[in-house]
């Protein structure tokens, strides 16, 4: 089953409000070549933010985002959900995150439904460990 990634008002703002910024300065003084990297770059990014998503399959749980990274991650391995609030870089276009602790790692998530995609992994991991209300 497939969980799009929750996009954060917060931060789609603070991109937006930043190409913006950049944008306003750019325009005073254009150059074609800066005009295209920077407009490149914000529709790239917001490429990435709307493409991030989360499936489940049997075994696996893969993380995409966008064309360029792939992680996969045994769903057996998995110990320990919690919510978090963990601004550190990570495949979710939210603050509102659950921790995924599996293996020897962590990976920060954000779903959508995350009641759902919880639910699920439960379903296939009875004995992980579920922390929620931070």
């Amino acid at each position: 089953m497939k969980y799009k990634s929750k996009v954060g008002t917060g931060l789609l703002l603070f991109v937006l409000i930043s190409f913006g910024i950049g944008g306003y300065f750019l325009v005073l003084d254009w150059k074609w070549v800066v005009g295209l990297i920077h407009f490149g770059s914000l529709a790239l990014i917001l490429y990435l933010f709307f493409s991030i998503s989360y499936v489940i399959t049997g075994r696996e749980l893969l993380i995409n985002y966008g064309p360029f990274y792939q992680k996969k991650i045994n769903i057996a391995s998995i110990t320990h959900i919690k919510e978090t609030r963990n601004p550190i870089s990570s495949p979710a276009a939210s603050l509102d995150r659950l921790e995924i602790s599996y293996g020897t790692g962590f990976i920060l998530v954000s779903p959508k439904n995350k009641k759902g995609f919880i639910k699920h992994i439960k379903s296939l991991v009875p004995e992980v460990r579920i922390e929620m209300g931070n």
